[in-house]
C-alpha cells in the first residue's frame, strides 16, 4: 500500500450548489468507509485528505468522485509506502 496526501481546493469560477453539495458528501463518505481521513483546511474552501491505496488506480477513483474535479485544483503528495 501507499499512502498519500491529497491538498483539493475550487478554482475561482461559480460554483453550483449541487455540485459543491456532492463534494461533501464525497468526502464525508470516504472518512466514514475507513478509505482515508479528511480534513478541512482553515481559512480555505477544500480539504487535506489522507489516503492508503493499493493503486494508482484506486487513488484516481477517489480523485474522480469527486463531483467537483473538473473545477478543483489538486495537489497529490506520495508519502511513501507502507510495510507491514
Amino acid at each position: 500500500m501507499a499512502k498519500f496526501l491529497i491538498i483539493n481546493h475550487p478554482k475561482p469560477s461559480p460554483v453550483r450548489r449541487g455540485r459543491l453539495s456532492g463534494c461533501v458528501n464525497h468526502f464525508v463518505d470516504l472518512e466514514r468507509s475507513g478509505k482515508a481521513r479528511v480534513w478541512p483546511i482553515a481559512g480555505l474552501k477544500g480539504y487535506a485528505t489522507l489516503v492508503d491505496v493499493e493503486s494508482h488506480q484506486a487513488l484516481g477513483e477517489i480523485l474522480s468522485g469527486n463531483p467537483m474535479r473538473d473545477i478543483e485544483e489538486y495537489k497529490v503528495i506520495a508519502l511513501g509506502e507502507l510495510t507491514e
